[in-house]
C-alpha cells in the first residue's frame, strides 16, 4: 500500500454492475481497474499490483475461483495476499463456502447494497494498511538491527585484516625474498577493501528495500529462452541459436526477477549485433564448477574480433547487479560475453 489512492480492481462479466461498481467507488475517491473476466483480471492484478479485490464468480473463460487461485498463488508478488471479495447470488451458500475455503476474504450478495459493499471496502483496505504499516515496522526494525548490530562485529575483523596486510605490504622486515608473496598480500589488501564496500552497498537501505520487494519467480532457462525468441522480431530471432536446449532444460530452475533478466540478454543480443550484425548468436547454458549457471554468448564467425572494444557493458552489469548476477567479456575468448547466475538462485 502506497501513499498514493488505494487501488481496487473490479472484475465483472456483466457491464453494467461493473460499470456501477466502479463509478461508485470512484465517488469515493478510489482508484479503479477493471477487467470482464479471470483471465483479464489477472493479467491486469499483475500489471496493476490492486490493494483489493472484487471479483463475481460465475464469469465466462475463467471465473472468480480460477483467478482467486491464480492470484494466491502468484509468487514472488506481495500483492498475491490481497484482500479479496466475491460477488455472488442470492441463495449460492456453496458458492460462498467454497470461496471461503480458497481463502476469500469476504464476499456480497446480489442484488448489491452498495452502503454495505462501501463500508466492507473501508474495513478490508484499512485492516491491510494496519498489517502493512506493522509489516513494514518490523522490516525496519529488522534493518536496522542489520545495519548496526551485524556491520560492527565484521568491521571489526576486516580492521584487523586491513591493518596486518597493509602493514606487511610496506615490507617492514626487509624486502621479501619471492615477489609472488607481495603480490598475494597485496590481492589480500584489495580484497579487503572491496568487502568493506561490498557489505556497505548491502547493507544500505535503499538497497535491502530493493531485495526485499524484488518481483521474482522460479523460471526454467530453456522455456524462459524458448519465449524470449519467440517475442521478438523474427529477423532478430534468426540471428539467435540455441546451441544445447536439452543440457539446458536439464539445468536446475532458477530464481530472479523475469524482467531483469530479460533486460539484460536483450542488451547483450543487441551490444553483439552492434558489432557483427551479419553474425548469428550462439547461446548455451551450463554448470560451473562453484555450481553457478552460467549463460554463454558466443558470435559466430568473429573469432578475431574483440567485442570489448565497443561493447558497452555498464548497463548490463548494473542491471544483473540487482539480482547479485554478473556480466563480463572473457578475455580469452574476446567474441564470448558470459552471464553467471550465483548458486543461491538455483532451485
Amino acid at each position: 500500500m502506497t501513499d498514493n489512492k488505494i487501488k481496487i480492481l473490479c472484475v465483472e462479466d456483466e457491464i453494467d454492475i461493473r460499470s456501477n461498481i466502479s463509478d461508485i467507488l470512484r465517488d469515493e475517491g478510489y482508484e479503479v481497474v477493471e477487467a470482464g473476466n479471470g483471465y483479464e483480471g489477472y493479467e491486469v492484478f499483475v500489471r496493476e499490483r490492486p490493494d483489493l479485490i472484487i471479483s463475481d464468480i460465475m464469469m465466462p473463460e475463467l471465473d472468480g475461483y480460477g483467478l482467486l487461485k491464480l492470484v494466491r498463488e502468484t509468487s514472488g508478488l506481495k500483492q498475491s495476499a490481497v484482500p479479496f471479495l466475491f460477488l455472488t447470488a442470492l441463495g449460492q451458500k456453496e458458492s460462498v463456502l467454497k470461496g471461503v475455503n480458497l481463502s476469500a476474504n469476504d464476499y456480497l450478495i446480489k442484488p448489491i447494497d452498495f452502503d454495505l459493499l462501501i463500508a466492507k471496502v473501508k474495513e478490508k483496505t484499512t485492516n491491510q494498511i494496519r498489517v502493512e504499516n506493522i509489516h513494514q515496522g518490523q522490516i525496519s526494525n529488522l534493518k536496522n538491527q542489520i545495519s548496526v548490530a551485524l556491520p560492527k562485529d565484521v568491521f571489526s575483523y576486516l580492521d584487523n585484516i586491513t591493518a596486518i596486510a597493509s602493514k606487511l605490504k610496506d615490507e617492514p622486515f626487509g624486502p621479501l625474498p619471492h615477489r609472488a608473496y607481495l603480490d598475494e598480500i597485496k590481492k589480500i589488501y584489495l580484497n579487503c577493501l572491496n568487502l568493506r564496500t561490498a557489505i556497505n552497498n548491502n547493507l544500505d537501505h535503499d538497497a535491502i528495500d530493493f531485495k526485499l520487494n524484488a518481483q521474482e519467480e522460479i523460471i526454467s532457462l530453456g522455456i524462459f529462452f524458448e519465449e524470449f525468441i519467440n517475442n521478438i522480431d523474427s529477423r532478430l530471432a534468426d540471428k539467435i541459436v540455441l546451441t544445447n536446449i536439452h543440457n539446458i532444460n536439464l539445468l536446475p530452475n532458477i530464481k530472479i526477477d523475469r524482467i531483469i533478466l530479460t533486460e539484460a540478454i536483450g542488451l547483450t543480443i543487441y551490444e553483439m549485433l552492434k558489432v557483427d550484425a551479419k553474425s548469428k548468436i550462439m547461446i548455451s547454458a551450463m554448470t560451473d564448477h562453484l555450481k553457478q549457471i552460467v549463460i554463454i554468448f558466443y558470435l559466430e564467425g568473429s573469432d578475431e574480433t574483440d567485442i570489448k572494444n565497443s561493447f558497452k557493458s555498464s548497463k548490463i552489469s548494473k542491471t544483473l547487479d540487482k539480482q547479485n548476477c554478473r556480466f563480463e567479456i572473457l578475455d580469452n575468448k574476446k567474441n564470448t560475453a558470459i552471464i553467471t547466475v550465483p548458486e543461491y538462485r538455483l532451485v
